[in-house]
Order: structure tokens, then C-alpha cells, then sequence
């Protein structure tokens, strides 16, 4: 297994230009014990929780790239506390990531195929019901991809750290081939003697790193299957009308704040909220909670 480093909910690798990987620096903090139920698909299984309010509307988290369903609780930058109290919260670990097995064939790592997973989800954890549908980073380009799929399946959407998108994609994309190749040649060893170059966004300088558990023979498919991605087309976009709430952070070149502002404009019953400081972040998940409950 090898650990990365991500601060934030889509791995940093944005910001070098060929080998994405620190040294892990700590051990995964424990989660909590619930009930892990299995969600299998043909070429996957997915592995999911419920908790919380179960009166509440159920929202479905999505997190981000090279992270799990837990990772940025862990780490103190969201707080999902308030979204339990709020109502029935499922987390699952997407395919490759965390719990949740897969085979490493790229494709099945582009955005459209991941909400093919996440409309499954919807289904085995809501069959009657149609849910909140949350996102980080690739969670939130998941997300989008999946409400345009099935408009019916989602009530509202909450959209955090929206990546990279359109005109800036094809330079991540390429970050993400070189990142790729590199680990298919020089393998764990070369990674582990690097030591990271990239600075995270201000407001979360003071943050700990921390590891998520991805193996190595999967890394390169799960790299390749987000450079062959993008959002969906800015015209598909408009036709998105559920209440929207779309929350970025200032200073994060994987995270522009100008992908959420486009967003904001296409979406037309969207509202956008940017933090300049992890104690804003912090505060998310009550911003988030009323959001549920209105």
C-alpha cells in the first residue's frame, strides 16, 4: 500500500510537474465503527456507511481524488457533524480508493463512469427517495455528471473545491499522464525518496499532511482516468435546476475559485459562498446543514 499526502479533497499533484507523491508523514486516524455495507458492481465494490438523522433527508458524500470518505473530517478541515444532526449522511469510498476495490482500467476512473457508481449508490441507499448529493474536487465533477444523467435521482446539490475545468484541464491532464508514467517506471521505492515540492493553499498551511491508502498497481489507472476527464459542458450546465449551494476556498490553483464563479453563473438556482480562512471551511458544515433543512 502506499500513502499520499493530500490537504486538500482532490491530491494536490497540480503542482509539480512530474511525480505527485510526498513520503506519508502519519498514520490514518481511526474511523468511526459503523456498519460498512457492500455495494457490488460488475468490475467494482464499493463499500459505504450511513449515519445520523435518520428523519432527515439523506445526503450522499462524495470526496475527492486520491482521498476516502473520511479523510478531510480526520484531518480538521470539514466538519460533518452539524449534516448528521441534519440528516441521514452516506458516505462511501469511491471505486480504488479507501475500502473500495476496483480493476485498473482507466476509463472506469473518468468522472462519467464514477457517477455511474454514485447513481448506483443512490439507488442501494435510497431506493424511494431522492437524495442530497455532496461533493469535493472529482466528488463534485462526479456529482455534476450524475445529476445530468438522472435530473430525478437528486434534490439539491452542495458543491465544494470544484476542479480544474475547460480551458485549464488539458495542463492537468498532462501533469497527471507525467505523474502516471513515472510511477509505472521508477515504482514505491522512487517515490518514497522524494520529497514534496508543492505548497498547499494558505488557509490550510498550518494543517497536518496525512496518508490514504492506495495501492501502487492502481495509481497509474485512477491518474490516467482523471486526466480523460472534465466537467460537463457549460451548456449542459443550465439545464442543472436543483438548489444549489456552491462553497470554494481562495488561492488553490487545483481548485480555482473561477470554476465555482462559472458554475454559479450556468446553475440558475445556485448561490456561491468562498472561504479565506480554514475556520470559514470549518464552518461549512452548519452552512451546509441549513442548506439541507430549507
Amino acid at each position: 500500500m502506499m500513502a499520499t499526502h493530500p490537504r486538500q479533497c482532490h491530491h494536490p499533484i497540480a503542482h509539480r510537474r512530474n511525480i505527485p507523491m510526498p513520503v506519508p508523514t502519519q498514520p490514518a486516524l481511526a474511523q468511526p465503527a459503523l456498519a460498512q455495507h457492500p455495494l457490488d458492481l460488475p468490475d467494482a465494490r464499493l463499500i459505504w456507511t450511513h449515519e445520523g438523522n435518520e428523519t432527515g433527508p439523506t445526503l450522499i458524500w462524495a470526496h475527492g481524488l486520491m482521498s476516502d470518505s473520511y479523510s478531510l473530517e480526520q484531518n480538521g478541515i470539514y466538519d460533518f457533524a452539524p449534516i448528521s444532526a441534519a440528516g441521514r449522511l452516506v458516505r462511501y469510498d469511491a471505486r480504488g480508493h479507501g475500502r473500495s476495490t476496483a480493476n485498473p482500467v482507466p476509463e472506469r476512473f473518468s468522472w462519467p463512469y464514477l457517477a455511474d457508481d454514485l447513481l448506483a449508490l443512490a439507488r442501494a441507499a435510497s431506493p424511494d427517495k431522492p437524495v442530497i448529493g455532496m461533493g469535493c474536487s472529482m466528488g463534485t465533477a462526479t456529482l455534476l455528471h450524475a445529476v445530468l444523467k438522472a435530473p430525478d435521482a437528486f434534490s439539491k446539490l452542495v458543491l465544494t473545491a470544484a476542479p480544474t475545468a475547460w480551458e485549464t484541464r488539458q495542463a492537468q491532464a498532462s501533469v497527471y499522464e507525467n505523474a502516471a508514467a513515472t510511477i509505472e517506471k521508477l515504482g514505491q521505492p522512487a517515490l518514497d525518496a522524494l520529497v514534496a515540492n508543492m505548497a498547499p493553499p494558505p488557509i490550510f498551511t498550518d494543517l497536518p499532511a496525512f496518508p490514504v491508502e492506495i495501492t501502487l498497481e492502481m495509481l497509474p489507472a485512477i491518474l490516467r482516468g482523471a486526466g480523460m476527464s472534465d466537467l460537463p459542458p457549460r451548456n449542459d450546465l443550465t439545464s442543472i435546476t436543483q438548489p444549489t449551494l456552491i462553497l470554494a476556498w481562495e488561492s488553490d490553483p487545483s481548485h480555482p475559485i473561477a470554476t465555482a464563479q462559472t458554475l454559479a453563473s450556468l446553475m440558475p438556482n445556485a448561490e456561491l459562498h468562498i472561504a479565506k480562512s480554514i475556520g470559514e471551511v470549518n464552518n461549512w458544515g452548519q452552512r451546509i446543514a441549513q442548506f439541507m433543512g430549507e
